[in-house]
């Protein structure tokens, strides 16, 4: 039973959606559980209306947050849900199946690897600190961005939606910039990278930009990618770190000194 147990929970494919966030389908949840197809859409619509003891409360599931409609099955007219890992957890301790607690540890696991809320230890912060030091560089913001770029592509290959998302999670486009830097009566041009614009607006909101980029690349959700990059800013404000184009060569005499190891890890390209 033990090894029928352990290979239901190593079947339970973990998905990452769009923004990054680390879902199960209901379907697939349903069927590792051992439950009956026939009762599928008896008992999902009792999952999406039951009570359960989330992070942030007892309350019941809120769309767009927990879960998400996923389309219909090509097979029936049952319809599939996107789940989030905490509340397709908390569905599993609430069963009745014999493989809840194998399930249960996978999707606890997936949750301690890549959590969706930001927790530091002291260790931690100070790794932090230093990254937020190195990503003052351009070079390592290019490079952050590149190795978060190609994920997502590996993730999603239609490419065409890239620039719509890497605009939802930073906030503004180029031309945003423009209008905004125009209106605080600042000279911009067009033909101005966005790094450079971004730079001449708010040169801290790069840290962040490119927190959110590292953290992204690694798997972690976006929203929790998010969350380190808003710290991480806050950190920059604190240490009054400036920002430079490290391409130009002088500006390396004034870049905040950083821990080696930290920056060669941060130096990776995407290939890498």
């Amino acid at each position: 039973i033990c090894a029928v147990t352990a290979a239901k929970a190593m079947n339970l494919a973990i998905l990452t959606s769009r923004k990054g966030t680390r879902v199960i389908k209901a379907t697939a949840l349903h069927r590792e559980l051992g439950l009956a197809d026939h009762h599928y859409a008896q008992n999902v619509r009792k999952w999406l209306k039951d009570i359960y003891q989330f992070r942030d409360g007892i309350r019941t599931p809120k769309g767009m947050t927990d879960y998400a409609r996923a389309g219909r099955k090509q097979e029936n007219i049952s319809v599939d849900y996107y789940l989030s890992l905490e509340l397709a957890k908390l569905i599993t301790l609430a069963s009745k199946s014999k493989y809840k607690q194998a399930l249960a540890n996978k999707l606890q696991r997936e949750e301690e690897v890549y959590p969706q809320e930001v927790q530091l230890s002291a260790d931690a912060t100070l790794e932090l600190m230093e990254q937020v030091k190195a990503m003052s560089r351009f070079s390592i913001q290019a490079a952050a961005e590149a190795r978060h770029k190609s994920r997502y592509h590996r993730l999603h290959p239609d490419q065409s939606f890239w620039n719509q998302y890497r605009a939802d999670f930073v906030g503004y486009k180029k031309a945003d910039l423009l209008l905004r830097l125009r209106g605080d009566g600042k000279k911009a041009s067009s033909s101005r990278s966005f790094r450079e614009l971004v730079h001449a607006y708010d040169s801290l909101e790069l840290i962040r930009i490119g927190i959110i980029d590292h953290y992204a690349a690694q798997g972690h959700s976006l929203a929790y990618a998010a969350q380190m990059g808003k710290l991480a800013k806050r950190m920059a404000v604190e240490m009054r770190l400036e920002v430079f184009d490290d391409l130009v060569a002088e500006s390396n005499l004034f870049a905040a000194p950083v821990d080696q190891q930290i920056l060669a890890k941060m130096q990776r390209s995407a290939a890498a």
